[in-house]
Parts: structure tokens; sequence; C-alpha cells
């Protein structure tokens, strides 16, 4: 690799990391301030089927499994933080242990709620670590979306759309959410 490409990785990553802090921080500062808002965070987790583009066009796309695990806060009615973390692999037995992909996401949450169904738009920043027989990439624009389906107050069946730079990795999950105080 030349200097050029070492020193833009190395900033790439130092705006990541500042990004994904900051993120953290300041979910950390609104559930100091609000002890009583606890009941606006959620989390969940999800399994999914990702889709990794190869490096060489000519090699097409390599379908991966992928669990993912998610902790929101939400700041508004209709706006939230997202936090999104995800582990991939080829093999559903290496997933968490040896994943070709990992990926981390900080985003930023625009959602409706009509009756017992919520809708929402994902966009933010994501960190990728791959396998360097699979790409090159490490960071990029994340933007998806997704529904919530209540079941109860607290829980609902989540159907979630992300990708990451440009369609490098992408994932179409289900799974699970939990709300804090329920979702109204």
């Amino acid at each position: 690799m030349n200097l050029q490409s070492d020193g833009l990785e190395r900033v790439t990553e130092k705006f990541m990391k500042k990004l994904l802090g900051i993120l953290a921080l300041s979910l950390g500062l609104f559930a100091g301030q609000a002890h009583a808002d606890i009941a606006k965070m959620y989390y969940g987790i999800g399994f999914t089927d990702g889709k990794m583009e190869l490096t060489n066009a000519a090699d097409g796309d390599r379908s991966l499994g992928t669990i993912n695990a998610t902790l929101g806060f939400q700041l508004m009615d209709y706006v939230g933080l997202e936090l999104e973390v995800g582990a991939a692999s080829d093999q559903a037995s290496s997933i968490l242990s040896e994943p070709l992909v990992q990926y981390q996401a900080a985003l930023l949450r625009l959602g409706y709620r009509f009756d017992r169904a919520g809708f929402y738009l994902l966009g933010g920043q994501a960190r990728l670590d791959i396998d360097k027989s699979l790409n090159s990439t490490d960071a990029g624009v994340a933007i998806g979306g997704g529904i919530n389906l209540f079941g109860s107050d607290t829980t609902s069946l989540n159907m979630h759309f992300l990708s990451i730079d440009d369609g490098t990795f992408t994932t179409a999950s289900i799974g699970f959410q939990y709300y804090f105080g329920g979702f109204r």
C-alpha cells in the first residue's frame, strides 16, 4: 500500500472512533440526565442473510449468514439514535468465533407509528472489518429502514434492511425488539 492510502485509512479509523465515541457519550448523557426516561430505550437481536460484494467483479456476490444486535434511544416521538453491531460468515458455526465480516453502525432513526406498526428510516456511518480475501473496504455510509409489528406494548417483530458503503455489504434481517416502558 502507498503512504496516501495508509494515511487515509488512519484518518477514517480515527473519525469512526470519534463518531462512535460521541454517540455513545450522547446516549450516556441522555440516559444520565433523565433516569425516568429509561422507558425510551430499546434493544433487539436479528438474524439475517447478508450479501457481500466481492472485490473482483467477476466473482459476483457472496451470501453470508449474519447475526446483529441493536441498542436504541428514542429522543423524541419520531427521532432516535441507534447503535448496531453484527457479524457474518459463510458457515453458521463460525459466525461469532471466526466471522468473515464484522460491522458497527451509528445511525439516526426517523420513524412513524401507526396503530401497532412502526415504520422507520435509518442513516449514519458504519465501520466494516472484512476478511481481506473478500473486499478491502473498511467504512462507509449506512442507510436502511424497517418495520416493527408490535404483538404487545413492549415487544415487536422487527424486519430490517441495512446497506453499508453503497451496497458493499447489505443485510435483510428478521428479529425481535424490546421497548422499555412500551411503544406508546
